[in-house]
């Protein structure tokens, strides 16, 4: 009766309901990590840190690991092929530790978020708006969605070059302002501009995405510890009956030769 309980048949429904499950959580994080590809892409591009980037995207090679060994289980499982059930469960494993390594990263660097944008924010917005044209369209898009203006406050484009230019008549970017319209950042007044600084608004946003990402991996990898867990008995429960098979043959050239070195190698 135990036995039966722990048999093949019983592991492999359970790998099966657990391959539903991986199906759905490999899209689910491609498509939750494109989303947060997309909405942080101007944050990551003004600070200058590759670490929420590199998160996100391993996140997302997670995603597509995930999909492949679905379909790489959907061959090994129903078929017992033990070859291609060990090739499942070192995939599981690799998806495993970059789910630990993305719980790590997003755990630390949340913490390390705001030291950050104190440098690299406010050293965007005095050297490179006006001079570089892709930071300057992020710190515009950053400005004009989130309502806010510099990185601690209006004050912080004194400092600009650009602002000091002759022939600019703006105190502050045109993307500053509450409504916006060319020149409209020539007058520095409350009535006129959004007076609060920007880095505050993205801190909270980068951390409730590093946070999202830490839940959410970390969920996923105590799922996949079952997964890990069931595609080894299965593994062993395969090998031990093939060595327990009178007619087996290790030279069969079927491909489902052992895995296992034969017993009586320990005799």
């Amino acid at each position: 009766m135990g036995s039966q309980c722990c048999g093949p048949k019983v592991i492999e429904i359970i790998l099966y309901i657990f391959q539903v499950l991986l199906l759905i959580t490999g899209v689910a994080i491609c498509v939750l990590g494109s989303w947060n590809f997309m909405i942080t892409f101007h944050f990551t591009r003004v600070l200058d840190n590759h670490v929420f980037t590199s998160t996100v995207y391993l996140f997302l090679v997670v995603g597509c690991l995930v999909i492949l060994v679905f379909f790489l289980g959907c061959c090994a499982i129903p078929k017992r092929w033990t070859k291609l059930l060990f090739c499942y469960i070192i995939l599981l494993v690799a998806i495993f530790l970059c789910e630990v390594l993305i719980c790590i990263l997003a755990f630390v660097y949340q913490g390390n978020i705001a030291e950050d944008m104190k440098v690299n924010f406010k050293e965007t917005i005095v050297n490179s708006y006006k001079s570089d044209d892709s930071k300057t369209d992020s710190i515009d898009y950053i400005q004009e969605n989130l309502h806010c203006c510099g990185s601690f406050g209006f004050y912080d484009w004194s400092a600009n070059s650009w602002i000091h230019n002759e022939t600019v008549k703006n105190l502050v970017p045109d993307s500053c302002c509450k409504t916006i319209s060319f020149e409209c950042g020539f007058r520095d007044h409350p009535s006129n501009i959004n007076v609060e600084g920007c880095m505050e608004i993205i801190i909270k946003e980068i951390q409730m995405n590093f946070w999202l990402l830490f839940l959410i991996t970390l969920g996923l990898s105590v799922t996949h510890v079952i997964g890990i867990v069931c595609g080894i008995m299965l593994f062993l429960k395969l090998e031990s009956n093939k060595l327990d098979d009178n007619n087996y043959s290790p030279q069969g050239g079927s491909g489902k030769e052992t895995l296992l070195p034969e017993r009586e190698q320990f005799l």
